[in-house]
């Protein structure tokens, strides 16, 4: 491996979580600006019912050729006591490649098209279909956009044991 290689820090078995949270299609140009005021808006809705934790989540899916769907979320309890208008999304035990966002929140599409353009077509992986997900956690500061943000990838073809 060089020491420009790009790999995970990690590879993970996820545990099912039920998300809460705002959900918005994203063109891929505006992307960079619309997921900015998705989180800002999600930020002003206050707690959430049934939160789990201090983490929250940001989850890529139903990605086409234009675009895709974005969830900003907090894990709950459960589904039944939000408001009808709340975007709701389970999340299934599956495998995933785990990989740190270091630098400002703002450079995060870089290291997500770095992910999928650099690291998994040569990884030996397949993408499993399923949401992809930044977990930001007590390392993140949304106040400056630092701290760290993990990027979680579903995969197939795992050929790797964890440390």
């Amino acid at each position: 491996m060089t020491a420009d290689a790009f790999e995970p820090i990690r590879y993970e078995h996820g545990r099912p979580m039920l998300l809460a949270g705002l959900r918005r299609y994203h063109g891929f140009a505006e992307s960079v600006y619309s997921i900015t005021e998705q989180w800002q808006q999600f930020q002003s809705l206050g707690p959430i019912p049934g939160h789990v934790g201090s983490t929250t989540y940001g989850v890529m899916c139903g990605e086409v050729p234009g675009g895709f769907e974005y969830l900003c979320g907090a894990e709950v309890e459960a589904f039944a006591s939000l408001p009808g208008n709340m975007g709701r999304m389970r999340i299934t035990p599956q495998r995933y490649a785990v990989f740190l966002h270091p630098g400002h929140i703002s450079a995060i599409r870089k290291t997500w098209e770095r992910i999928r353009t650099e690291w998994l077509p040569g990884s030996g992986h397949d993408s499993a279909h399923r949401p992809d997900f930044e977990v930001y956690d007590q390392r993140f500061d949304p106040r400056t956009g630092l701290g760290g943000v993990e990027i979680w990838i579903a995969i197939t073809h795992d050929n790797h044991q964890d440390a």
